[in-house]
Formats: structure tokens, sequence, C-alpha cells
């Protein structure tokens, strides 16, 4: 009996650092997927400030945001589809994502 307590009660304290462990993972998601948003915003500034002959990475930041989307939706998956600061951070991302799209969508048509 003192055996079963005991596994139980391990089980019982090993929780909370699963908890804090996939919150952590889920916020590292999250960073990861901001910090490849706003890198795809470097990748075509040249083309969005002065005229002029340049590789157009339009397709590169597509990816990238295809990237970063996967990224929200795992670290949502894994702060728990009910946390609010998980899906405040989908948000924000999300709006982010779509101004990007906004400012890329025109150098998409150059996309050979």
């Amino acid at each position: 009996m003192n055996q079963e307590h005991s596994a139980k009660r391990g089980e019982v304290t090993r929780r909370p650092y699963a908890r804090a462990a996939r919150a952590c993972t889920a916020a590292l998601l999250f960073a990861c997927a901001v910090l490849v948003v706003l890198i795809s915003f470097a990748g075509t500034i040249e083309m969005e400030s002065f005229p002029g002959l340049r590789d157009n990475l339009a397709p590169l930041v597509v990816y990238m945001l295809g990237f970063a989307a996967l990224a929200a939706v795992g670290g949502l998956a894994l702060s728990g589809w009910r946390s609010y600061g998980g899906w405040v951070a989908v948000v924000c991302l999300g709006v982010l994502m779509a101004l990007r799209m906004w400012t890329v969508a025109p150098m998409l048509h150059c996309w050979s």
C-alpha cells in the first residue's frame, strides 16, 4: 500500500513541472513565430523602399509566414485551447501576419 501511495504522490508532484515545461515550450514557440515574422519584414525591405532590380524574396516570405502560423498553432496546442494567454498571442500573431501579407501581396505577381 505504501508503494501505491508513493507512486501516486510522485505522479502528483511531477505534474506541476510538466505543466511548467509545456508553458515554457509554448512561449518559446510563440517567440519563434514572432521572430520569423519580424525577419520576414526584413526580407523585402529594399523592394518596398526604393525602385530597382533586386531578387524577389516574396516566395520566401510566404514560406516563412506559413512556418510562423504552424508555430503559433503548436504554441496554442501546448498552452491549451482554454488558455487566454495563448489565444491573445495567436491573435496578435495573426494581425502581424495579416499586415505582412498586405505589404508582400503586391510583390507576389512577380513570382516566377
